[in-house]
């Protein structure tokens, strides 16, 4: 039976071409746009699910709190793993990850390496962080002070290949690194992310100072707890816990964040800057663009559908005639839907293949579509296509199923009131879908090219920003300074221990006014005296650094922020006592600088404290350079070559200031090319739909149209009747999209400290933009019709 229910299907998708390829295009595009979104959602709710013990694995958060302010930190002392394990026996085992330096520098064959993608890890670490191994034995591979496991990358980079077992790498110290395991690329959804591991240094005394001190905040501990045991039970013994190893117990508490927790609810925990964070409101934006996507199809096919089988009524009373029952009517329309959805998954498969590249690009993500991966993603492709399927032909099936054959065959069937209201819903509910995603659109674009455009309060372009990574080049910066600046494109050169538009985590410092009780935390930045001219910022009050190391360093700068906080109404020459870590020291107030965005137009401006680069608080870490944009590969390879000469054991580590802006804007443009993709797409399908109910409708009213014509109507009248109806649905549409827009926007922008206004005309220019598409569609078969001689017209009914 159910052969002769496709046979029919397939007969009556190649009887009817137009229908059927606009159905299968709609749907094609419905499930491939779906299908690219939820793997992109997958993968986002999927992180850290590729190690076997994440169920049971946490990652130790302490909780200090103090009269000023309670801070969450990754990092915590590196006693506390341990000790928990000995005290606790709900914890089975634990492992530590420490940093020490921004990178690891080696050489191999007289080449200098770097790399920021790496840990010095316990050797307990892959019995709770299980990885795909190409060499090696995880259970002793890191057991040796100093021996590294690299990744496949490295292998193939530094050995050109993987069988890497027992080569050595130039540490630059009195031990090597010796290479004891190889493992796969680590996949990108996983909140830890290395490309090397390294062996502790358990000989050296900085390591033992850190890993034995409870007052350095110096690793990442990671507790397996027994099967069964609940992080709430260890918690409430925290108490006793820190009572027993701390001085000062109401200022220090721990929680346990499971591991799955951590990709999305790591915003605010300062000492985890390695952490790859998400943000789960966007996975749902995605997630939602997605189903939006997938209901469009749908509407589209439920809608055709329906007004098909006004022709299919002879077919229909013929079979309930000859006795077909209800469910064998339900089977057959549900049959055909099928059927569309299925070639349209082929042609989906073949399409996601086709856009993958670009998708990734998009998103930033490595997606793979091969024999390998397929399978991860095939039961979602699948699933979608029967639940499109099911729910695309649930409707038409149940409405004709319903209908009497008497009246079929009378010729007495007409669209019911129902039917009429239910396909006006759903062409509403496709534009109203399309016009938000237009909205967002609109909206996302102007925000991104705002905090693109607004002025930071300097000049970031032409700026090439070079990393100090030893402690050579920063004993003999004065002379790198000098040689940097000996080129003829470089306009300037300054050295700080921070840039605006850091990457990194801002100092901050404790600072009261003199002689006062209470103190506030504020950003502190070193600069020497040439930073606030190259960067062209304003000094609006006082006096900029001098140079001099002795005066300069009993001065700092403020900007206006800090003066408003502080409520110094004439800040110059009043000192301020700035504390951190121990440290303390009155300073004077040498000048104000206007307000500059030091981090991305997301936060506020915050109070900023400028101090000289000598002072007790920062060492210098960056150069930066201001170059002439026409002559960047020379700039490059100047500053190259003068670093070799300063820092034979590491290659220059460099980015330019105007890219790294627009990386913090590059979770927000990409959720701005999905709702412009997004919304092109919606528009593209809808109109499909549209096309092809306009020309049913109009089929319907070729009689009427004829005798118009015959009694004198203009080809303006009858397009504008045919049109009038679809119109008003995008009318509505319009009117039910633009509160529901302006509400999602409006939260989206709260996001930015500093946003655009969601004016009238976005709006307005939205639903233009659906109506003037919409118009274009039913124009089209319009004025076919209004065209067409009415005596052809007429003699055809």
């Amino acid at each position: 039976m159910w052969k002769n229910y496709f046979k029919i299907a397939y007969r009556n998708l190649w009887k009817n071409k137009t229908y059927s390829t606009i159905n299968i295009l709609g749907l094609t595009l419905g499930i491939t746009c779906s299908s690219l979104l939820f793997m992109l959602v997958i993968d986002e709710f999927s992180f850290d699910g590729m190690y076997d013990k994440k169920d049971r694995l946490y990652r130790l958060i302490e909780v200090n709190t103090t009269a000023e302010e309670t801070r969450e930190f990754g990092m915590v002392p590196g006693p506390t793993g341990k000790t928990l394990s000995d005290e606790y026996a709900e914890i089975e085992n634990y492992t530590r990850l420490y940093k020490f330096g921004g990178q690891i520098v080696f050489q191999h064959n007289e080449e200098a390496y770097q790399e920021r993608d790496y840990y010095f890890a316990e050797d307990n670490f892959f019995e709770l962080f299980n990885l795909e191994w190409i060499a090696g034995d995880p259970a002793t591979a890191l057991q040796k002070p100093f021996a590294v496991v690299i990744d496949e990358e490295w292998a193939l980079r530094l050995f050109g290949t993987t069988e890497a077992l027992g080569k050595t790498l130039d540490s630059g110290g009195d031990t090597d690194f010796l290479v004891t395991g190889v493992i796969k690329k680590l996949p990108q959804n996983s909140h830890i992310q290395y490309k090397i591991l390294v062996g502790l240094p358990t000989d050296w005394d900085f390591y033992k100072e850190i890993a034995n001190s409870w007052d350095r905040y110096g690793a990442y501990t990671y507790l397996l707890l027994q099967e069964n045991a609940k992080p709430e039970s260890i918690h409430q013994k925290m108490k006793g816990f820190v009572a027993n190893h701390f001085e000062d117990p109401q200022q220090h508490d721990f929680y346990l964040q499971p591991l799955s927790d951590i990709h999305f609810n790591s915003a605010g925990i300062e000492y985890a800057s390695d952490t790859n964070r998400g943000q789960i409101t966007y996975a749902y934006i995605f997630m939602a663009i997605g189903f939006f996507m997938l209901l469009i199809a749908c509407i589209n096919y439920m809608n055709l559908a329906t007004a098909k089988s006004l022709h299919r009524g002879k077919e229909i009373g013929i079979r309930k005639v000859s006795g077909a029952f209800r469910h064998q009517l339900v089977s057959q329309f549900l049959s055909e839907s099928v059927l569309f959805a299925f070639i349209a998954l082929i042609l989906s498969v073949f399409l996601v293949d086709l856009l993958l590249p670009y998708f990734n690009e998009l998103t930033n993500k490595q997606f793979v579509f091969n024999v390998e991966t397929f399978g991860s993603i095939f039961f979602l492709i699948f699933s979608i296509t029967i639940i499109v399927g099911l729910l695309s032909g649930s409707y038409p099936a149940i409405l004709m199923s319903r209908l009497k054959p008497t009246s079929i065959l009378k010729g007495a069937m007409k669209s019911s009131k129902s039917s009429v209201v239910l396909r006006k819903v759903l062409v509403s509910t496709q534009f109203t879908l399309s016009i938000i995603m237009i909205i967002a659109t609109i909206v996302a674009y102007r925000q991104l090219n705002y905090v693109q455009n607004v002025p930071l309060g300097f000049e970031n372009e032409q700026m090439l920003i070079v990393d100090i990574n030893s402690g050579e080049v920063r004993e003999r910066f004065e002379t790198i300074k000098s040689e940097f600046a000996n080129s003829p494109y470089v306009e300037g050169v300054a050295v700080s221990s921070r840039v605006p538009g850091e990457w990194k985590s801002i100092q901050e410092v404790y600072t009261k006014n003199f002689g006062s009780a209470d103190s506030m935390k504020m950003n502190y930045i070193g600069f020497d005296a040439d930073m606030i001219n190259l960067y062209k910022m304003q000094l609006i009050e006082g006096e900029n650094f001098t140079g001099n190391n002795k005066t300069d360093s009993l001065h700092i700068i403020i900007n206006e922020t800090a003066a408003q906080i502080l409520n110094l109404d004439d800040p110059i020459g009043k000192f301020l006592e700035l504390s951190d870590d121990g440290i303390s020291q009155q300073l004077q107030i040498a000048g104000v600088v206007k307000d500059f965005n030091f981090q991305s137009l997301h936060n506020k401006v915050g109070p900023m404290i400028l101090g000289y680069r000598a002072n007790a608080f920062q060492s210098i870490d960056y150069f930066s350079l201001k170059f002439n944009a026409e002559h960047t590969e020379e700039v490059l390879a100047h500053a190259e070559e003068v670093h070799k000469i300063f820092d034979t054991r590491s290659s220059m580590e460099y980015h330019f200031l105007d890219e790294q802006w627009a990386a913090f804007y590059k979770e927000d443009r990409r959720v701005s090319n999905v709702f412009a993709i997004g919304g092109g797409v919606t528009i593209f399908i809808a109109c499909l739909g549209l096309f092809g109910l306009a020309s049913f409708v109009i089929q319907q009213r070729t009689k009427e149209i004829g005798i118009r014509k015959v009694l004198g109507a203009e080809v303006t009248t009858i397009v504008g009747l045919l049109s009038k109806d679809f119109l008003k649905l995008i009318l509505i549409s319009i009117l039910i999209a633009v509160p529901i827009s302006w509400y999602a926007m409006d939260k989206w922008l709260q996001d930015f400290a500093y946003r655009v206004d969601v004016s009238w005309w976005i709006f307005a220019g939205s639903g233009l933009i659906v109506m003037v598409f919409a118009l274009f569609t039913i124009s089209f078969q319009s004025l076919k019709v209004a065209y067409t001689n009415p005596v052809d017209s007429l003699k055809r009914e």
